[in-house]
């Protein structure tokens, strides 16, 4: 009985010990893409009708291209119970945040957009 209840405490360390807040079990690193529909820059190449966003490493996407325009970004992130979050910044002030759906496509939440790795 005595191992029975060791066996038991053990297995809920381990349970509560590997969860991890930072959930993704997954690469997140890499280039995910939004191809916006119907686009037409008119042959203005300041105009880009493909929106992405660049993880390269556990904090920080750089580059950034949310607007369709030419400026690129850069800014930190975090992830939480799958979802990533961009903070803002005096050089980014959007709001943007995605959804995990699996290892090669997000969804932006504020606009329900899909956006799927490069691969």
């Amino acid at each position: 009985m005595k191992n029975f209840y060791f066996i038991l405490f053990s297995a809920l360390i381990f349970v509560s010990c590997s969860n991890n807040d930072n959930d993704t079990s997954f690469e997140l690193n890499g280039n995910y893409m939004y191809n916006i529909p119907n686009c037409d820059n008119g042959g203005n190449p300041e105009i880009h009708c493909i929106l992405s966003v660049n993880f390269v490493d556990d904090f920080t996407v750089s580059p950034i291209s949310i607007t369709g325009g030419d400026i690129f970004y850069e800014t930190n992130y975090s992830v939480n119970n799958g979802i990533i979050k961009l903070n803002k910044s005096s050089k980014f002030n959007f709001n943007v945040s995605f959804e995990i759906i699996n290892n090669s496509t997000l969804k932006r939440i504020e606009d329900d957009t899909i956006w799927l790795k490069d691969e």
